[in-house]
């Protein structure tokens, strides 16, 4: 009789690990995925303010007259395609 008891409180145990596995994992998940998202804004955000900063020194070298507009129009349609 002991040993079914012992073999009922095994399995309980080993039901409630899995449980606890589960939760786990399902912990891990979600901090992965908000990870993930946070890295891709992360990228994206620098990304953008670059391409404002080059637009501005291709403007300022514009009006300096280093850049003629047509050189100055190109620049600004390579900058903007890549958004």
């Amino acid at each position: 009789m002991a040993a079914v008891g012992a073999g009922v409180a095994r399995h309980r145990a080993g039901a409630e690990m899995d449980q606890e596995r589960q939760a786990y994992e399902s912990q891990l998940d979600q901090s992965q995925r908000q990870i993930e998202a946070l890295q891709q804004q992360k990228y994206q955000q620098p990304q953008q303010e670059d391409i404002t900063q080059k637009l501005q020194k291709y403007s300022d070298l514009r009006q300096k007259g280093l850049l003629t507009e047509e050189e100055f129009q190109k620049l600004k349609i390579d900058l903007l395609s890549q958004m």
